[in-house]
Order: C-alpha cells, then structure tokens, then sequence
C-alpha cells in the first residue's frame, strides 16, 4: 500500500490574514511555537506563507505589513498526494514542511519532514 500526505499530515496549522502587522505576525509565530504562518484570503485559500526569514527581510527593508513580505509561491502538497512525491517537493525546494490544501487551496493540514520521517521510521516493512 502506498503511503498518502493525508495518512501523515498533522493538523496545526496557524494562519493569519495578509494584513496583520509583522510584529503581530512574530508574535503569533513565537507564541503558537511553530516556523511559519499559513497566509489566508477571507475564504480560507492559502495565498502565501511567512517564515522567519520573511519577517528578518521586513526588519530589514522596513515592511510593516505581512503582506508586503510573504512568499506568495507556495509549494503545496495535496492530501492524496503519495508521501514520496511530497518528500521529493521538501528536498527539492530545500523546505522543511508542506501546506496540504484542496483543490481551491483551502488549508487542510500540514506536512513536514519530521511528520514523514516518523512515519517510515514506524511502518514494518
């Protein structure tokens, strides 16, 4: 049987709206413990992704909004996508997690190296 991202996807997700504060933003990040923030429109679809170094970008070059530094290309997995196409996107794009969304891009989990390696590390082949 082949492995599917819905069989290893975790539920946490945290998202925030593109015009939050950047300092709203790290906030959420810090408080809620994760790496990124899914950035959704007002019908749920994902339209991009903050990370860490986005908001070290907007220190930077003096972004105040979210919006004004997300990565709008986000790489995306889909819940019956198989694990190992999802692990090829994480190693080809150099990334350590994966929205999984539908096919309006409405968030539906997320998917991480961590999430797949601990999977095959408890499957008995």
């Amino acid at each position: 049987m082949v492995p599917f991202v819905e069989d290893v996807a975790t539920g946490k997700v945290v998202t925030a709206p593109p015009g939050i504060s950047v300092e709203e933003a790290a906030r959420k990040l810090t408080l809620e413990e994760v790496n990124s923030l899914l950035i959704q429109d007002e019908e749920g679809s994902l339209i991009g992704i903050l990370t860490s170094w986005d908001i070290a970008k907007a220190v930077a070059t003096g972004a105040r909004l979210v919006g004004e530094v997300m990565t709008q290309k986000v790489i995306v997995a889909h819940k019956g996508e198989p694990i190992d196409l999802a692990a090829r996107k994480l190693e080809k794009h150099g990334i350590s997690a994966l929205p999984v969304v539908d096919s309006r891009r409405r968030i539906l989990g997320m998917v991480s190296d961590e999430d797949i390696a601990r999977f095959v590390g408890r499957r008995r082949w």
